[in-house]
């Protein structure tokens, strides 16, 4: 899988640039969204697209980073699900205020258009994009070279309660990780720095479970894990101090 990311605009002109595929209009399928955490919702947009377009970081970083969602991935874990769902290729915007003002118009002529050759665009109910988010599906309708699928929200659970994102953090937070795993479609991996003890650090920006004992990995080898109040990871066989681990939470454990 390619991985590209985009430059940061500076007016119309910036945005423009050869096709990330070469030569002439390259015919692709774009699914366009943030896709936190790739869950079962985000897989029925990407289904039949070969292109994801996205953004990093989380564009409410930027715009309004006091309500910023806890993540519940970090690039590399996306840019893995996207591989293994057979995307061919993703495309980051690198997202910041510059970015925030290219208008949605712009952001689909020099973006999707000229730079992807999209012919196919998928996104999800409700997506909206480009100046103050002024851009919707309906956006993309203007342009006659563009088919666009609107994927409704995919509902899971006795009340058809619809997998988001949302659902997924508020679940994670409870401490029902095996209810989150399967609006997942995986079990939640996140990353964390050893620090002084083996006490594992998950930064602030990513869901955590609540403090509990759990079941789960440890760079892939299952073990007890440990979280405290003050939201450190307690594990047995933590790597050096300093150390960049994967942490993998799979279900609460049951205290004897």
């Amino acid at each position: 899988m390619e991985v590209f990311s985009l430059e940061t605009p500076q007016g119309r002109r910036g945005l423009r640039g050869h096709s990330l595929a070469g030569g002439a209009r390259s015919r692709t399928k774009v699914a366009i969204g943030t896709f936190d955490g790739v869950h079962l919702g985000h897989r029925q947009v990407l289904q039949g697209c070969d292109t994801v377009l996205t953004f990093d970081p989380h564009p409410m970083q930027v715009l309004e980073p006091h309500r910023v969602p806890g993540l519940l991935s970090d690039r590399r874990q996306k840019l893995h699900k996207l591989g293994s769902l057979g995307i061919r290729q993703v495309v980051i915007v690198p997202f910041d205020h510059a970015w925030s003002r290219v208008s949605a118009e712009d952001f689909v002529e020099s973006v999707v258009l000229d730079r992807l050759g999209a012919q196919f665009v998928s996104v999800g109910q409700g997506f909206r994009f480009g100046a103050w988010g002024a851009g919707t599906a309906a956006t993309f309708d203007r342009y006659p070279e563009l088919s666009t699928q609107v994927v409704p929200l995919v509902t899971r659970g006795p009340a058809g309660e619809p997998v988001s994102s949302t659902r997924i953090r508020r679940l994670v937070s409870d401490g029902d990780l095996e209810s989150a795993a399967d609006l997942l479609g995986a079990s939640l991996t996140l990353p964390a720095v050893v620090a002084d003890e083996g006490r594992l650090l998950i930064s602030s920006r990513f869901a955590r479970p609540a403090p509990g004992l759990y079941l789960g990995c440890l760079d892939g080898h299952p073990c007890t894990l440990e979280v405290c109040r003050d939201h450190t990871v307690a594990a047995m066989g933590a790597a050096p101090t300093g150390t960049t681990v994967e942490v993998t939470f799979v279900k609460q454990a049951s205290v004897q």
